[in-house]
């Protein structure tokens, strides 16, 4: 025996089970638009008067995860890095897949570490930044391959570290992705000037030393061979 229910039955349940497991698409309009207050005030250079709009924000839906990691910014830019950072942890503990996130977050990381390294002269902390950096970058790539700033800002970290070669490779990722990149042949060619200063010329020469060599071994062993043919 089939059991049948009812159109208007099957259509509320339909409409329950929707609503059930679709998350929430959008925040409120109020907090949407302490949002766009704050990221006017970031465009503007107001650090201060964007973190509070931020906050507004937040205050009103504490998982909006893009103005935690505005704020992120608007701290970092403002010079107080480990407000900056605490919020972007905020950002990606909301998501954790956001690779805007991750960028902002490798962002900070690096002027931690330049603090460290230029102010307090403490290279071995600066470096564990630095890394951190690398990774959050990396992080950024893993989620969005295609993501241009994601690949410019990792070698840029990777030039920092002195891979040399590796950045190049990742401005030479950047001209696939977007050709118009803003300066990017300019920080790939800061890149190779600075691999070439930190080569020690005799690595430098090894090729031609090598090949001079070869020379001399053949002419060598051509002598020889005649000498002994005409004996």
């Amino acid at each position: 025996m089939t059991t049948r229910y009812p159109s208007r039955l099957i259509i509320v349940i339909g409409i329950a089970l929707l609503v059930l497991c679709t998350p929430v698409l959008a925040y409120s309009s109020d907090a949407t638009g302490w949002y766009g207050q704050g990221n006017a005030f970031l465009a503007s250079g107001n650090y201060t008067e964007a973190v509070a709009a931020y906050d507004r924000a937040i205050s009103l839906e504490p998982s909006y995860f893009e103005a935690w990691d505005a704020k992120a910014d608007a701290l970092n830019r403002n010079g107080r890095f480990s407000d900056a950072l605490d919020a972007s942890a905020r950002a990606l503990a909301i998501n954790p897949d956001y690779a805007h996130g991750w960028i902002n977050r490798g962002q900070i990381l690096y002027n931690i570490g330049y603090v460290y390294e230029d102010q307090k002269k403490d290279l071995t902390t600066a470096n564990e930044y630095y890394n951190q950096q690398l990774l959050a970058f990396e992080k950024a790539i893993e989620l969005d391959p295609g993501n241009a700033d994601a690949w410019f800002n990792k070698g840029y970290a990777l030039a920092g570290l002195k891979r040399y070669d590796e950045a190049i490779a990742a401005f030479d990722k950047v001209q696939e992705l977007n050709p118009d990149y803003p300066k990017i042949a300019q920080n790939k060619q800061i890149a190779q000037q600075l691999k070439d200063t930190s080569t020690p010329d005799y690595v430098k020469y090894v090729p031609v030393l090598a090949g001079i060599a070869v020379v001399i071994i053949g002419i060598v062993v051509w002598f020889v061979f005649l000498r002994e043919k005409k004996e």
